[in-house]
């Protein structure tokens, strides 16, 4: 019933997108993966969580995205994802989905050993972390942009142009707090609803999610903006800032692009996955000296 529920949400969600033009054909066929290889999941966060970010970040990215490509340059052709940016943005979260069906499938947490507790919750604290990095760094980008004021660079503090990697503004700083906190709610929500039984037992340790995901988020979304500011180069063309430009891109501007800041060593999509996988892990070693 499971593999039947999976395959319905997932086509659903991908032929909305689609339509939308929230993902690209590949996007779609990345984003198939990644909802089956979660919606199959008999633990109910997994799933409410992807669809928390999932929904809430399509949301925002078609949020008044007139103004943004007035604003934002790189908007256009971000706005559109496509199976790298989905992947960046679902693929390890997909995989922690997998390792916890192969290893408790099927199985309640009251029936677990301890030590197979500890790993259930160390998996939700890696998941959480993940999605609430991604989640915040989406609603930070897409929210941040309206911002009436410039951002500054997180690194010098200084004014940049919006569409800066590695500018950081007030509304995008509280975006991404909401953003993680969406996510830790999500995940209450769903542990609760699921296994009310095993937190009255104490099976579970009663964890506010919410609290966690707004911390995680926050921190995933300023390790984001770091990386931009440091491994991904920014240009300014026109008194517009530009990123992610090819060598060929490049020489036909003819010396009208000039670095404003960070160096040419990371994609945005790299810098999305460094960040996300950076901030699991940081939940994760939290947990684990915690717990």
């Amino acid at each position: 019933m499971r593999v039947y529920f999976a395959i319905l949400l997932t086509a659903a969600l991908c032929l909305v997108s689609l339509r939308r033009q929230s993902l690209s054909g590949s996007g779609a066929l990345a984003a198939a993966f990644v909802g089956l290889s979660t919606a199959s999941n008999d633990n109910l966060l997994f799933t409410v969580v992807l669809l928390a970010f999932f929904v809430s970040s399509s949301y925002w990215t078609k949020y008044q995205a007139r103004t943004k490509a007035k604003l934002d340059p790189n908007y256009a052709k971000a706005s559109r994802r496509g199976w790298k940016q989905v992947l960046c943005n679902g693929g390890v979260g997909a995989m922690i989905s997998l390792v916890y069906q192969y290893n408790f499938d099927g199985r309640h947490p009251e029936d677990m050993s301890l030590e197979e507790r500890k790993l259930v919750t160390l998996l939700i604290w890696g998941y959480v972390g993940f999605y609430s990095c991604c989640t915040a760094d989406t609603w930070a980008s897409e929210l941040g942009t309206l911002s009436s004021d410039w951002p500054v660079l997180i690194t010098t503090l200084k004014q940049v142009p919006p569409g800066t990697n590695g500018g950081i503004s007030k509304l995008g700083v509280l975006a991404s707090f909401a953003g993680g906190a969406l996510i830790g709610l999500a995940a209450d929500v769903a542990l609760w609803i699921q296994y009310f039984g095993a937190y009255r037992s104490g099976a579970l340790p009663k964890i506010p999610y919410n609290m966690l995901g707004s911390l995680f988020g926050t921190l995933g979304s300023l390790i984001d903006s770091l990386l931009g500011a440091t491994m991904q180069a920014s240009y300014i063309v026109e008194k517009r800032a530009v990123s992610d430009l090819s060598a060929s891109e490049l020489r036909q501007l003819k010396g009208a692009a000039v670095l404003i800041a960070g160096r040419d060593v990371l994609s945005n999509n790299l810098v999305n996955v460094v960040a996300s996988i950076s901030t699991m892990a940081i939940a994760v070693i939290i947990q684990t000296i915690v717990f």
